[in-house]
């Protein structure tokens, strides 16, 4: 578990495959602001679309994992993504944790998978609309699940704390190094983040720049309490 959302009035709620599913507010607002299109709302409700599904998916991954082990999960999204979160009562390993941690990632993987093999059967079978504009849709959602699935994924696996990356770098090297490996963790999450963060200014991606800016100052904070604990 990561962390924890507070709840509002105002949360989407549902379950699936009988796990519970919380939806903040924010994370509409957040993805709609990333991928606003104010010349063409409707590719807006797309990418909005894309966004839940794939992030809903990356966390069932987690989810999944976690119930296999006997630890009941909850997903949460909320405006920085999501996370699914579970109590590991009994049964804790590194090797488990590592293994929850990765098929997050996997499982979209596993879905930009499956956006091909939709995209070449529509291509093969020539099912895509005859009307230009809904065909441009359907070509806007693909590539969009592609990217999603592709590069979040794997930029979700760098050494970055708190992503799977960061975190399954945490659990590795505090195995290799029990007397420092948590400081070491985050030095490797400060210098990755503040790397990351200035190539996506440099290439004037700003959002994912902004966002690995803020992962490099929590590193840093969290490293500074560390020390003066």
């Amino acid at each position: 578990m990561l962390g924890h959302v507070a709840p509002t009035p105002y949360d989407l709620r549902f379950s699936l495959f009988g796990i519970p599913i919380r939806v903040h507010p924010f994370f509409w607002i957040m993805t709609a602001l990333m991928g606003w299109d104010g010349d063409e709302i409707q590719l807006t409700f797309i990418w909005i679309g894309c966004v839940f599904l794939s992030i809903l998916v990356h966390e069932f991954g987690h989810a999944l994992t976690a119930r296999y082990f006997g630890w009941p999960p909850e997903v949460v999204l909320y405006h920085f993504g999501g996370y699914a979160a579970f109590q590991p009562h009994w049964g804790y390993t590194t090797g488990r944790a590592i293994f929850v941690l990765l098929n997050g990632p996997g499982a979209g993987f596993l879905l930009y998978g499956v956006t091909l093999i939709v995209q070449y059967m529509l291509v093969e079978n020539r099912l895509f609309p005859e009307d230009e504009t809904q065909r441009w849709y359907v070509l806007y959602a693909l590539f969009q699940m592609k990217y999603i699935n592709l590069w979040w994924g794997l930029v979700n696996l760098l050494p970055v704390f708190p992503l799977d990356g960061g975190q399954i770098a945490r659990h590795l090297i505090t195995q290799w190094r029990r007397h420092d490996g948590w400081e070491m963790s985050l030095k490797l999450s400060l210098i990755t983040a503040i790397g990351v963060a200035v190539y996506f200014f440099m290439h004037d991606v700003r959002y994912a720049g902004l966002m690995f800016a803020l992962l490099a100052v929590s590193s840093y904070q969290e490293l500074q309490q560390g020390m003066y604990r």
